[in-house]
C-alpha cells in the first residue's frame, strides 16, 4: 500500500472508508481529535495516516486495513 491508495476498514458494525496520505515505518505517536494514539511500525509492518471522507484522519496497521473501496 503506498500514499494515494483507498483503503477500508472494518468500524463497528459498518466499514470506513479513506486515502492513505502517510506511510510510517517506524513506531508514531500522533494526536488525532484530542486523543493520542500509537501504532508500532517496521518496514514489513508499516502503519498509515487515512483520511477519511469526512476529512477526519486515522492511524491505523496495515494489518487493520483492506486496500480498496468498500
Amino acid at each position: 500500500m503506498k500514499k494515494g491508495d483507498t483503503v477500508h476498514r472494518q468500524w463497528g458494525a459498518s466499514e470506513a472508508e479513506g486515502e492513505i496520505e502517510k506511510k510510517h515505518t517506524e513506531t508514531v505517536t500522533k494526536t488525532i481529535k484530542g486523543t493520542k494514539v500509537k501504532r508500532k511500525a517496521t518496514a514489513d509492518k508499516p502503519a498509515y495516516e487515512i483520511k477519511q471522507a469526512d476529512g477526519s484522519k486515522v492511524l491505523k496497521s496495515e494489518s487493520e486495513l483492506k486496500k480498496g473501496s468498500r
